[in-house]
């Protein structure tokens, strides 16, 4: 933001701001005009600081072990760019424990596109009536959505519960214990 001669944005305006792509949060951040100055410029300084601090969220770990000993299929899918989401799976441990990790760039679409969906599961050989999506946003909960697989969201991004609600989720959970309580009968510690 400074290099486009505007003020550093504070922490709440970007949490505010993220969700859908880096695209979107650009957008968000520097508006229109700046849009894709701001792309250019983007890469390369997330790609310096983007394990910095890169911690596994808390239960992550243990539901993807968890979830590898029953035998379940298991992939990451997300609007981040692939590479860089491969890199944090990486740095996070999680490669070993999934099937598959696909971002934006890997393929013409981004979530919500029921293209995107069905591609993930053509991946990991799976319907979508057999298969869950586990998300934080609308943007994931679209994305299950559209192509008739089901949804459960945790509060763990930068969406509340109570903007999360409406969206019709099979359930809600505050953390991923909470959710491997309910979706798999999991009790992790």
């Amino acid at each position: 933001m400074e290099e486009l001669g505007l003020e550093p944005a504070d922490y709440a305006t970007v949490r505010a701001a993220v969700g859908g792509s880096s695209d979107m949060t650009m957008k968000k951040l520097v508006g229109p005009d700046l849009l894709q100055q701001g792309l250019e410029i983007y890469p390369s300084i997330f790609e310096e600081f983007m394990l910095e601090g890169l911690d596994p969220m808390p239960g992550s770990m243990e539901v993807l072990k968890a979830l590898q000993e029953r035998g379940e299929k298991t992939g990451i899918f997300t609007n981040k760019v692939g590479r860089h989401a491969r890199a944090a799976c990486d740095h996070l441990g999680f490669t070993p424990l999934v099937q598959q990790v696909l971002g934006v760039k890997d393929t013409p679409w981004r979530k919500p596109d029921a293209e995107f969906s069905h591609y993930a599961l053509k991946l990991l050989d799976a319907s979508a009536e057999e298969s869950l999506l586990v998300g934080d946003s609308p943007f994931d909960f679209d994305s299950a959505a559209n192509v008739g697989m089901n949804c459960r969201l945790v509060t763990t991004g930068t969406h509340s519960a109570k903007q999360l609600e409406h969206l019709g989720a099979l359930s809600i959970h505050e953390d991923l214990f909470s959710l491997a309580r309910e979706a798999w009968g999991l009790e992790l510690e």
